[in-house]
């Protein structure tokens, strides 16, 4: 792929790309912090369950 070419492909992105509206924005925050805090709850409760084995193997 040359160079050229991934000028012209960055600028028709840019050229798409727009700001998202209040609600977009908050729609897609509320779904990024619903992740994080579901992954962080698995892992705590993985290494809550591992320290738990950990304790009644010893």
């Amino acid at each position: 792929m040359k160079l050229s070419e991934v000028f012209t492909m960055w600028k028709k992105i840019i050229a798409l790309a727009r700001k998202p509206d209040r609600e977009e924005y908050l729609l897609s925050m509320k779904i990024s912090l619903l992740a994080f805090f579901l992954v962080g709850g698995i892992a705590y409760f993985i290494r809550l369950l591992a320290s738990i084995l950990l304790q009644a193997l010893t």
